[in-house]
């Protein structure tokens, strides 16, 4: 009896630290991905000269910390009241976890010249 108790405990133990690896693991590139598109959009929001309309993607190569995920960038003109016009700066990270495809995408809004 004592040996069905031990082995019932270690195997939801066991479950349990498998699960918080995942999710922790899941975290850490949220985060990570969160992290860099906020201090990209405010580099952009900081610019003297408004950024010109455009898309463009990529990845990100071996050698820097971003390694593995994918980007796109899509700068717009907005009107979102009548008679304004701002210029809105979308910013997507992509990256794999395991057989799942995670994406992290944010957005600023700067003025149009």
């Amino acid at each position: 009896m004592a040996f069905a108790i031990l082995t019932v405990t270690l195997v939801t133990l066991y479950q349990a630290f498998s699960s918080n690896l995942l999710i922790l693991s899941s975290t850490r590139g949220l985060w990570k991905a969160m992290s860099y598109t906020h201090n990209e959009l405010q580099r952009w929001e900081r610019m003297t000269v408004p950024p010109p309309l455009h898309v463009d993607q990529g990845a990100f190569p071996e050698d820097d910390p971003m390694f593995g995920y994918s980007w796109r960038r899509e700068v717009s003109d907005q009107t979102p009241l009548p008679g304004v016009t701002v210029r809105k700066v979308s910013l997507r990270l992509s990256w794999s976890e395991g057989k799942r495809s995670q994406f992290f995408e944010s957005e600023v809004y700067v003025p149009r010249p």
